[in-house]
């Protein structure tokens, strides 16, 4: 913990663009903490800053002093980097064992030789077509499993790399970049690289990623790049490294790439969705499946349940009903996926526990039959066929179709015998499962979602995913996996896709995430979405002057705001806009009884009334209008219905009463029941039984819980107004808290 805060320091030092501090809270650190690399790198980057600051104090003007400045800027952040890097690494027994396994490995780290070693496979994998048809499997598999060996070491080495070079970099775009290697290495090395910049931001590989994304000619390769340089990046050093939002900018003026984000953003949000989906499947879809199939559960696996013979006679329709609910059921589950859902996350999420998950590498490497670890599962699996044509068309993640052929061979011997003839023909179907077509899976938004998946098990599954620092960290907030609330986007063409995001938010209900996007949109691209969004509906009126939806929005606004006068006007227009519509006369009748306007307010209620006599908002706002024009009788007439049973079944006052934003004179179109305490008013205000008032409050309080004090407060100007004085009130009150 004391070597974060004085790591704490020196970053704040360095984001203030502080070098002389930086330098000073850095040689305070490694003075507790010494070592001998940074030591010397520190003296060298003190005697280049104190030569610099001795020419200033000498009036000497450098036309370069800026220039130099900010690159000694960002050299301080790189010993800054490897310190921090070694202490996460140190700190680690997980991490700490990765290194030390490295290091003392025999193995040539230089880049040179990583590209030889990936080239010489591609090669050789094409060799082995030259080699005699019995030797070819054999040979394939020893490629296969030097090859994984070696791109395990590399994918340890990158994930716990320290600071890159310019050139260091430079040399490893152009691997990524280069046909003569295969997409499934170069596909692995960029997630290696995510997983290192998660944890320290480092310039050079957020570079990289960026060139690689804007760059590469291969899809996965692309969208891998995509969602690293945007996990990864860090506008919190926008002082020390300007370039950051240079190089975003510049990606931005293409409309192809703000579409990419703002899918990628969707994505991710829905990403943090997959427990609440997982409980929506368990409650909703899983029992369905189970009920409709000729399947039942058992400590044995699945067994096929006992046909009854009568069954057929008795209900012969039965049999076609339960296979169209079936078929209902998992097309629900199918709109949930192609809504964005991670329908597999909590199945699969079970079945990371086989020994090909403790090797960090696996969970990012792209899915293939030669890998290594599966040749022994698919040379024994009689269902190849079924397993091949699952995995072609199914809408499975990497990591999801390895676990599937890891488990499949461990489960296939007690699925019942028609299943496995039927499998082993080829012959049976996906059901359960939804499928996708093969043109679909070159897509740049399935390639992408299927490695969010990868990622997103990852980081909730595997057991030290807690050394990395990564966006998916179970919050009520979305936090870092909103991007678009960054900095790094604000005044970019990208505010033209906030509107999209915030939209999915309110329907998602995160109403936190949503203000901090809308924060986030420069006064250029605030539109009519945007102030509806922010409900100022008066901004949205003067750019779409007839829009209902923003003249509803004002009226009840100016209604909130206890301006009746213009809020009976606007529903007025509302009115003759859409004739004859309930909510807008009823508002209407509402703003007129606020301003005591009775008689209007009654021929317009009475006669709502008369059309619609079940209709319960209409009795209950001319029984409340009643009672304000001193027609009590009237009025108790009808709160006796509205206080009955039938009237209000299975009734939640104080659920109901927690919706209310406006003074309880208000009843208008919102669910709010009220009744009890208008009815004790109405009877208190007739005053000829004030008992029966009393016992209206006492029930009113019972349900909601609210204090008798602060609803009497509430209504102590209509008290007022209706001639109660304060001993009348303070009795009232001991008698309801008698």
């Amino acid at each position: 913990m004391e070597r974060n805060e004085a790591l704490k320091r020196v970053m704040a030092a360095l984001v203030a663009r502080n070098i002389g501090r930086a330098l000073s809270e850095i040689h305070n650190y490694l003075v507790v903490y010494p070592q001998n690399q940074p030591m010397a790198e520190f003296n060298a980057l003190r005697n280049e800053y104190e030569i610099m600051a001795r020419y200033w104090r000498q009036g000497y003007k450098d036309p370069q002093l800026e220039k130099n400045y900010n690159r000694l800027l960002q050299r301080v952040y790189t010993l800054y980097a490897d310190l921090s890097h070694w202490r996460r690494i140190s700190s680690s027994p997980f991490l700490s064992a990765t290194y030390s396994q490295l290091m003392t490995s025999a193995y040539d780290w230089s880049v040179s030789t990583f590209r030889m070693e990936m080239e010489s496979f591609v090669s050789n994998v094409a060799m082995v077509a030259l080699e005699p048809e019995n030797r070819q499997s054999q040979r394939l598999y020893e490629l296969h499993v030097a090859h994984q060996k070696h791109m395990e070491l590399l994918f340890n080495y990158l994930y716990t790399s320290r600071h890159w070079s310019e050139a260091t970099s430079q040399a490893f775009e152009e691997m990524l970049l280069s046909p003569t290697i295969d997409s499934n290495d170069q596909q692995l090395l960029v997630s290696a690289i995510t997983l290192s910049l998660l944890n320290t931001f480092d310039f050079e590989k957020f570079r990289l990623l960026v060139n690689v994304y804007n760059q590469s000619v291969d899809e996965p390769v692309r969208q891998r790049a995509l969602v690293g340089w945007v996990m990864g990046r860090n506008y919190t050093l926008s002082a020390v490294f300007p370039e950051e939002r240079e190089m975003v900018e510049h990606l931005l003026e293409d409309e192809q790439v703000c579409q990419e984000l703002t899918e990628l953003q969707i994505q991710m949000i829905y990403c943090m969705n997959a427990q609440s989906d997982h409980a929506k499947i368990q409650s909703e879809i899983i029992p369905d499946l189970l009920r409709n199939s000729n399947l039942r559960i058992t400590r044995n696996g699945l067994e096929e349940k006992d046909e009854d013979p009568m069954e057929d006679i008795l209900h012969p329709e039965a049999s076609e009903e339960r296979m169209e609910q079936m078929e209902q059921t998992i097309q629900k589950m199918v709109d949930m996926e192609k809504q964005g859902a991670d329908i597999y996350y909590a199945g699969f999420s079970q079945m990371k526990r086989f020994p090909f998950f403790q090797r960090i590498s696996n969970w990012f490497v792209p899915f293939s039959m030669n890998h290594p670890d599966l040749h022994e599962e698919l040379s024994n699996n009689r269902s190849y066929k079924f397993l091949e044509g699952m995995l072609q068309v199914g809408t499975f993640c990497n990591s999801d179709k390895y676990s599937l052929v890891l488990a499949f061979s461990q489960v296939v011997d007690r699925l019942p015998m028609s299943l496995r003839e039927a499998m082993q023909r080829g012959e049976m179907t996906m059901m359960g499962f939804s499928e996708i077509a093969k043109e679909q899976l070159s897509t740049p938004t399935y390639i992408r979602r299927m490695y969010l998946q990868d990622l997103y098990r990852f980081f909730r599954v595997f057991p030290h995913a807690a050394q990395f620092d990564h966006p998916f960290k179970p919050s009520e907030e979305l936090g870092h996996v909103l991007f678009f609330a960054s900095p790094l986007f604000c005044g970019t063409p990208l505010e033209h896709k906030f509107d999209k995001v915030v939209s999915l938010l309110m329907r998602q209900n995160r109403s936190d995430d949503a203000k901090r996007l809308l924060q986030c949109y420069s006064p250029e691209s605030r539109t009519f979405a945007y102030y509806m969004m922010t409900k100022d509906y008066e901004q949205a009126l003067m750019l779409q002057p007839e829009n209902e939806k923003a003249m509803q929005g004002w009226a009840r606004t100016l209604f909130a705001r206890h301006e009746y006068e213009q809020a009976a006007a606007q529903y007025e227009r509302l009115i003759n806009k859409n004739p004859g519509k309930q909510s807008y006369e009823l508002n209407r009748a509402v703003c007129l009884s606020s301003l005591g306007r009775y008689e209007e307010a009654l021929q317009t209620l009475f006669r709502m009334n008369y059309e619609r006599p079940d209709d319960m908002s209409v009795s209950r706002v001319l029984a409340w209008t009643l009672t304000c024009d001193g027609r009590y009788e009237q009025a108790l007439t009808l709160y006796d219905k509205l206080t009955t049973d039938d009237a209000n079944p299975n009734v939640n006052v104080k659920a109901q009463r927690s919706t209310l934003n406006a003074p309880r004179s208000t009843l208008h179109t919102q669910q709010m029941v009220d009744d009890l305490l208008n009815k004790g008013f109405c009877h208190w205000f007739e005053g000829s039984d004030l008992s029966l008032a009393v016992s209206c409050f006492k029930r009113y309080l019972e349900l909601t819980g609210e204090t008798a004090d602060a609803v009497l407060e509430s209504e102590k100007e209509l008290l007022t107004k209706k001639g109660i004085s304060e001993p009348e009130r303070l009795m009232m009150l001991d008698a309801i808290m008698q």
